[in-house]
């Protein structure tokens, strides 16, 4: 299959995400058709009434299930972008294989692999060679944290001699506008998930397992205007892939930090103690809940939130290296956007909107014949050249802070 031949894409998830996906896909005319489909038939059609194209469709589909998801992708589809949650990953992925199309997701479970968890390790395992033989790509993690960080990782070890410690870090100063007593700017459940797994770093050629909210804390400054805020580390594919997949020019030591506000992590702490945090079903008065389930329930979803926000979020990737002249250097490579910029942009907070736009520029550069690697590939396999070009177009400028270290010379 070629995506010359096909130019539909589908989205499977109307989430804040899916929904900031779909409209970057209205941005493009390569694609001849867009399909948004999700289990609630009305958010779907939600989305494809606020596109007003002609282009768009709604679907009601279950990422569940393989053979539904299969049936749902479009004769024209050559894209299927799952915009939903990372447990569903495998299924979706096996429905792109019977339906002969490429693949694109935004994030997996994390790097540790736990009961019922997909691991972004596992997705590979299991699909890369299937991908490969059928000439398709499954893109895995093609947001700003996975996806963009990975890019500027790739972009910094290109550009350096060598390179020995990469740490995302992730922050932002956002405060809620809207009467809220407590709210996520991303889906609960993946942020619930990712905070309370145990974080995985890789340290002198090992990977380690920290506590949840309790390793790697230090103070980061931020370029302004964040500036300096508490980060920690936290489970996040980058520190899974990074190390491997990325060209060795001498990596020590890889981690994943993220700013978390003091309020969030003491949620986080309760959450874990009393057991909210559990998928575990259990019984209440005759009735099965699943106590996750009942905290998400709770709380806005990220699609209300549009314009409950103000703030500025700064995403990047820290690198400690030496330079072709054998001098060391530190850079710092960062995006910032502000939650005015994406709501002007897309309507959108600018967690969703950050999370959502490299997916559609992976979309223009494979119908664009820019993209023609097969596999189950991580953004760090690819080419950044690309995409340093592409992001700022799409109004997600790229940043360098660098620090400069020469060795002193005598005077003979």
């Amino acid at each position: 299959m070629s995506t010359d031949q096909k130019r539909g894409v589908m989205v499977l998830g109307a989430g804040g995400v899916g929904e900031v996906v779909a409209k970057g896909l209205r941005r493009l005319p390569q694609v001849s058709s867009i399909m948004v489909g999700d289990i609630a038939e009305e958010r779907a059609q939600a989305v494809v009434a606020a596109l007003n194209d002609r282009r768009a469709r709604a679907v009601k589909v279950d990422a569940r299930d393989t053979e539904a998801v299969y049936r749902a992708i479009p004769a024209d589809c050559a894209i299927v972008i799952h915009a939903g949650i990372p447990r569903f990953n495998l299924t979706v992925m096996e429905a792109c294989l019977k339906a002969n199309v490429h693949y694109m997701d935004m994030a997996a479970d994390g790097p540790v692999e736990l009961p019922g968890l997909v691991t972004v390790q596992q997705q590979i395992g299991a699909y890369h060679d299937r991908f490969k033989e059928q000439g398709l790509l499954a893109l895995l993690g093609i947001g700003v944290d996975p996806g963009v960080t990975n890019i500027l990782a790739r972009w910094a070890v290109d550009h350096l001699a060598s390179v020995e410690e990469i740490v995302v870090y992730d922050g932002d100063n956002s405060m809620l506008k809207a009467s809220y007593a407590f709210a996520l700017p991303f889906s609960p459940d993946t942020s619930i998930e990712e905070c309370l797994q145990p974080p995985l770093s890789y340290v002198h050629g090992n990977f380690v397992v920290g506590t949840p909210l309790e390793t790697g804390i230090e103070t980061f400054r931020f370029p302004d205007p964040v500036g300096p805020l508490t980060v920690r580390s936290v489970s996040h594919e980058e520190a899974g892939t990074l190390p491997i997949y990325l060209p060795n020019k001498g990596l020590t030591r890889c981690e994943f930090k993220y700013a978390l506000p003091d309020d969030y992590v003491n949620i986080l702490r309760v959450l874990k103690t009393l057991g909210l945090d559990s998928e575990e079903p259990i019984e209440i008065k005759g009735v099965k809940v699943v106590p996750r389930n009942v905290v998400t329930a709770l709380l806005p979803t990220p699609a209300d939130l549009a314009h409950a926000f103000e703030g500025t979020s700064c995403v990047g990737t820290w690198v400690r290296g030496q330079n072709y002249e054998g001098d060391s250097v530190e850079w710092y490579l960062y995006t910032l956007g502000s939650h005015a910029t994406s709501w002007e942009d897309m309507e959108a907070n600018c967690t969703v909107w950050q999370a959502g736009i490299p997916s559609v520029i992976a979309v223009e550069l494979m119908l664009d014949g820019v993209i023609t690697e097969t596999g189950a590939l991580v953004p760090e396999q690819l080419n950044p050249e690309p995409w340093i070009k592409k992001l700022p177009q799409w109004k997600m400028p790229l940043y360098k802070r660098e620090l400069h270290s020469s060795a002193l010379k005598g005077v003979s």
